[in-house]
């Protein structure tokens, strides 16, 4: 082999070596939770009334909200139910990706009124997903094997239960784990929330088509304990956060999706899962999420009691 033909294997074989390093890299970096990789340029879709609800021009809420960017909130899950005599429903709650194996979501959206329906059978956790039902590449639809509710969960205290998924979420820029809370560090009072969900945008009944996207401010307990606390017991365990002039508001479709805050340091901690609210941004109302710090410890004894067993 002469220099120069040498040179050029040496050359293609760095080329390879960095390019598999950058692979490694990238992989590492979808494992690290609270990441966002930079959004891609939102689908012509999301500003076509056509195919969604909400437009640009509305306020930054869920109710009326904004579409977000695409790959803004990859740990958002769309929980779509099988209803036993009912058929396929379709999207019927939101959830968190906070481990490949597990999705967060809000135990009413399990047990409430109208059923009770602890079968993981019967749900499906679909992940990557931007513009609901779209199918497009880098979305997964997981079957659940499991759904383990918190054991005092009732009239929406304890709001909180854990689906397993039958094979890992596939991880990549449009799929992510968010961050659970550390018990000992507090989020800076001024931090920058979001709530997010495909529910409903506007005085339609039908849902988002785009994931929809709504900064809100967190509250004083005591803000929902005026509000609610003649009918839901308001305890520890919740979360306020909102407006309450009724120009922001999560809405039907949205329960048991992320009020994700974001960190120092730039990371995306989960800090609440919509539990509920006046129903859809009614002045004097606020919204109220199970607190996920108040659960940390049950989260992840379930999950090591569960790859124990």
């Amino acid at each position: 082999m002469n220099l120069r033909a040498f040179a050029a294997t040496a050359h293609l074989v760095a080329l390879l070596h960095n390019g598999l390093g950058m692979m490694k890299l990238d992989k590492h970096e979808h494992e690290k939770c609270g990441r966002v990789a930079p959004t891609q340029r939102q689908s012509r879709a999301a500003n076509d009334s056509r195919t969604a609800t909400a437009t640009p021009s509305t306020t930054g809420r869920i109710f009326n909200g904004k579409p977000s960017k695409r790959g803004a909130w990859p740990w958002q899950v769309s929980l779509q139910l099988l209803h036993p005599k009912m058929g396929f429903i379709g999207h019927w709650c939101g959830g968190v990706l906070v481990d490949p194996m597990w999705v967060l979501t809000a135990a009413h959206c399990i047990h409430n009124e109208l059923f009770n329906l602890p079968v993981g059978a019967l749900w499906t956790a679909v992940v990557g997903e931007w513009e609901l039902d779209s199918r497009r590449r880098g979305s997964a639809r997981l079957p659940v094997e499991r759904v383990i509710q918190h054991e005092r969960f009732n009239n929406y205290v304890h709001d909180i239960a854990l689906l397993k998924l039958v094979r890992p979420a596939p991880l990549s820029s449009m799929v992510r784990t968010i961050c659970l809370p550390d018990k000992d560090v507090r989020l800076q009072e001024q931090a920058h929330c979001v709530a997010s969900g495909w529910g409903r945008s506007g005085p339609s009944p039908a849902l988002s088509t785009a994931l929809l996207e709504a900064s809100v401010p967190l509250l004083e307990l005591e803000d929902c304990e005026i509000a609610y606390g003649q009918t839901v017991p308001i305890r520890g365990g919740h979360l306020c956060a909102g407006h309450t002039d009724g120009s922001t508001g999560s809405c039907v479709g949205d329960s048991g999706g992320p009020l994700q805050c974001r960190r120092a340091n730039g990371d995306w901690e989960l800090a609440g899962v919509t539990s509920f609210g006046s129903g859809c941004a009614q002045p004097g109302y606020p919204d109220v999420y199970t607190r996920v710090k108040h659960y940390v410890t049950w989260i992840r004894d379930t999950i090591r009691a569960d790859r124990n067993s």
